[in-house]
């Protein structure tokens, strides 16, 4: 009569040595999602371009000058008009003022379009653009947020 063994299931050995491969690939896991300044820098990066582009949309439609503004020592943004324009259709083109103290409003919430970095973002150089009713630049630029670069091209104002 032959004996024939069947083993069934994995051995004390096979299960540690899983456990001990999971732990190590969950902390080195670990490590890269918990390391959310990278993706602060890359959010506020899109975040920036996403303005830039609302200035420059928001020039075509309305047919105001709006300026765009990228602090690197503030690290922080803004968009404003001229001051002596409302925003509304045909205040704009007469308006040749200033572009002081007359920020451009957010459709959504009705403040102000700005917005700041967060803490342990680096936003390196400055940037600021008038975007004309045609939705060009006379001068383009380019900033760096946390190795993230951020332009807008003359005379298209192409934001990239």
């Amino acid at each position: 009569m032959s004996r024939t063994t069947r083993c069934d299931g994995f051995t004390l050995v096979e299960l540690i040595a899983i456990l001990i491969v999971v732990g190590a690939v969950s902390v080195m896991a670990l490590g890269r999602v918990s390391n959310s300044s990278t993706f602060a820098g890359l959010a506020f990066a899109q975040e920036v371009r996403a303005a830039l582009r609302f200035a420059q949309k928001f020039a075509v439609t309305s047919g105001c000058d709006v300026q765009a503004v990228v602090d690197g020592t503030g690290e922080s943004y803004a968009l404003q008009l001229r001051a002596d324009a409302t925003g509304a259709a045909n205040s704009c083109l007469s308006a040749s003022g200033a572009f002081a103290g007359n920020p451009l409003r957010n459709p959504q919430s009705g403040a102000a379009f700005s917005g700041t970095a967060p803490n342990g973002v680096d936003v390196s150089g400055s940037l600021s653009v008038t975007f004309d009713a045609a939705g060009g630049v006379a001068a383009g630029g380019t900033v760096n947020i946390d190795g993230e670069s951020v332009s807008v091209f003359a005379p298209s104002g192409l934001v990239q």
